[in-house]
C-alpha cells in the first residue's frame, strides 16, 4: 500500500509572495514573553527558533514596533539597536538551518494599561471604548483594562510611520519578510470594527 502523503503537496516548495520556501507548513505566531532586558530577544530564542526551521515559513512572535505599543511584560520589541541585534541572532540561526522567518509587527493598542505604560500613559485607541477584560502584571497580579485615549490626526500618522521603521529594522535584522498584526483587538483592529471606532474624521 502506497503511503497517503507520499504525493502530498504540503512538502512541496513554493513560493509566499517574494518568498520562496521549501514546503507549506507555516509556523503561526506564538507570543512566548521572553525576552530579555530591553525587550530584546536573546540566544534562548534564536535556539528556539531554529529548533522549528524544518518548517516552510516561520511567522516570528507578535513583537511590538515602539513603546507605546506594549502590552505584556516579556514580550519582543523591534526598535531599537539592541532589538535588532537581538533578532540578527534569529534571523541568523533559522537561515543556518535552512528557514525562512517573517517577523510579525504590533502594536497592543486598548490591549495595554498604564502600568506597562511610560509614565504610566493612558493606552491609546480609535476611541474610548474600553476592550474589557485584564491586564496580568509582571507578578501575576489581575488589573481592570482602562478606558483607552482616542488618538489624534497626527498620532496616528505617526504610528504609521513606527511601523514603517520596524519594518526597516526588521529588514536590517535579516527577516525574510514582515506581517502585520490586525486582530484580537490590538490597535490596527481597533480602526477596521464598527465596535470600537466611533471616529467622524
Amino acid at each position: 500500500m502506497s503511503n497517503p502523503d507520499s504525493n502530498s503537496k504540503l512538502f512541496e516548495a513554493t513560493r509566499i509572495g517574494a518568498i520562496e520556501v521549501a514546503n507549506r507548513i507555516v509556523m503561526a505566531p506564538l507570543t512566548r514573553c521572553r525576552a530579555g532586558p530591553g525587550e530584546a530577544v536573546t540566544e534562548l530564542q534564536a535556539e528556539y527558533y531554529a529548533q522549528r526551521a524544518a518548517a516552510g515559513l516561520i511567522i516570528s512572535e507578535a513583537t511590538q514596533v515602539c513603546d507605546e505599543g506594549r502590552g505584556y511584560f516579556g514580550a519582543p520589541g523591534i526598535y531599537t539597536p539592541e532589538q535588532e541585534a537581538g533578532w540578527r541572532l534569529v534571523t541568523d540561526a533559522v537561515h543556518a538551518a535552512g528557514g525562512k522567518i517573517v517577523a510579525q509587527l504590533w502594536h497592543v493598542g486598548p490591549i495595554s494599561h498604564p502600568l506597562i505604560q511610560v509614565d504610566g500613559a493612558i493606552p491609546v485607541s480609535a476611541s474610548n471604548v474600553n476592550p474589557g477584560g485584564f491586564f496580568h502584571d509582571a507578578t501575576g497580579g489581575k488589573h481592570e483594562r482602562v478606558d483607552p485615549r482616542p488618538m489624534t490626526v497626527a498620532e496616528i500618522h505617526a504610528t504609521v510611520a513606527k511601523f514603517a521603521a520596524a519594518a526597516e529594522v526588521a529588514k536590517r535584522a535579516g527577516f525574510d519578510g514582515v506581517e502585520v498584526h490586525a486582530a484580537n483587538n490590538y490597535l490596527l483592529e481597533n480602526f477596521i470594527r464598527d465596535s470600537s471606532n466611533k471616529r467622524t474624521d
